[in-house]
């Protein structure tokens, strides 16, 4: 049949082909999913499609594309309805663009199989998504040293603290005004939690070493690790957008936090040192990040496989990282090292079990992230106290810079794509 460019009347339209192209990428960028794997899944469903080319620019909210066919050629804007993390479309989205044949696939099936892929509920409930904030938050409460009763009063504030806020993301309320909300509200929860026992004599005074804790699962660990990505793949639109996003949650975040024990009169403590023996500590930090990975795995609805085998390469790395620390190596190279691990490991499992290696490598790293310096060293600058506080958060950029790099570094190593300039078409 001839092909025409007639918008909707012709099936094989060279609009109705970049149409189906492009949607796919929409459903990546909407994911997650950093901007150099959505444009070669777009250039991939194009070439099934029978277009000539396809080539796009791909920024953190928005999609430009070019699509040719015989000569003529075809541009459009595609902009995703809303911008989040979700693994399970990202697998499943990636899965059904492996399984295309070179030639010979129709617009329609692309659009039948996103249709399946959009209408699919979240793998877990409410519930389960807010205790697994809670569980995450908790973990990274243990590995900052935090004691039984801190660790007690984050679990329960961060669970209700994401309940608040997934209430707010299923309204598609504004990306800033969420985080800031659901940072007032956890924070309130922790002080009452304990405060109260405080107040009746139950426990001593303190146990503020949580507080900074309890709001963890607002790092914008996606968004800042494949910023950093896409700025390695000069995907410099793409990467400064998600930089300067992250950039904004976790300043509303921080500000929300401190505004809050100003006006509760309480200054945020860093935790006492437990003091464990480093044989039982290192059993208890790996089993703190397998739970801690495990549960960010699940607020980014991750499936069971996926997000169990991010723990578990988590574990392994972040135990790594422990042990390099405490014979002397400075936490930045030690992430470093730890982080092209996760690489190296997450391009192993998605080799084999055909899963998106960032749906396993970014939860693996996000434990790493140092959110509690982050937001300590917020509070810090706003209490007057300029040499810590820039001392903590420039060790907190570099630590996140080395995370970001690590995972850079195993890409350019096992990938001959990432180590060239060309981009997808």
């Amino acid at each position: 049949m001839p092909t025409s460019t007639s918008p909707l009347g012709v099936a094989d339209s060279l609009t109705i082909r970049s149409e189906a192209a492009a949607a796919v990428g929409s459903e990546l960028l909407a994911g997650g999913m950093a901007s150099y794997r959505v444009k070669v899944a777009m250039s991939r469903t194009a070439r099934a499609l029978g277009l000539d080319s396809f080539t796009s620019i791909v920024t953190y909210t928005d999609i430009t594309a070019t699509a040719t066919l015989n000569g003529r050629y075809r541009t459009r804007i595609t902009q995703p309805g809303h911008v989040g993390v979700d693994v399970d479309h990202l697998y499943r989205t990636q899965r059904m663009v492996e399984t295309l044949p070179e030639r010979g696939t129709s617009a329609a099936d692309v659009f039948e199989a996103l249709a399946r892929i959009k209408a699919r509920r979240p793998l877990y409930s409410r519930p389960v998504n807010a205790l697994a904030a809670g569980i995450a938050c908790a973990a990274f409460a243990f590995l900052n040293q935090a004691g039984p009763t801190e660790i007690l009063a984050v679990r329960i504030a961060a669970t209700l603290g994401q309940a608040v806020r997934r209430v707010f993301q299923l309204r598609q309320w504004t990306h800033l005004l969420i985080p800031v909300i659901a940072a007032v509200v956890t924070a309130c929860l922790y002080l009452t939690m304990v405060g109260v026992p405080v107040g009746l004599g139950w426990i001593p005074p303190g146990n503020l070493g949580g507080y900074m804790a309890a709001v963890l699962f607002l790092v914008p660990g996606f968004p800042m690790i494949t910023g950093v990505l896409d700025l390695v793949r000069s995907d410099f639109s793409a990467g400064m957008a998600r930089l300067t996003y992250s950039g904004m949650i976790i300043l509303g975040a921080a500000a929300a936090i401190w505004t809050v024990s100003i006006a509760a009169g309480v200054d945020a403590q860093p935790a006492t040192p437990l003091g464990l023996p480093f044989a039982l500590e290192l059993p208890l930090r790996a089993l703190a990040t397998f739970l801690g990975v495990l549960g960010f795995a699940i607020i980014f609805n991750s499936p069971w496989k996926i997000a169990v085998a991010a723990a578990a390469v988590s574990t392994v790395a972040n135990s790594l990282r422990f042990l390099m620390t405490e014979g002397g190596v400075p936490v930045q190279l030690a992430t470093l090292a730890a982080t092209v691990l996760v690489g190296v490991t997450a391009y192993v499992i998605a080799r084999i079990k055909h899963v998106p290696r960032i749906s396993i490598s970014v939860p693996a790293v996000v434990i790493m992230i140092p959110g509690y310096a982050m937001y300590t060293g917020f509070t810090m600058l706003n209490a007057g106290e300029l040499a810590e506080s820039v001392l903590l958060l420039q060790e907190a950029v570099q630590t996140v810079l080395a995370a970001a790099f690590g995972l850079a570094l195993a890409h350019l190593a096992t990938s001959p794509a990432w180590r060239r300039v060309h981009q997808p078409t």
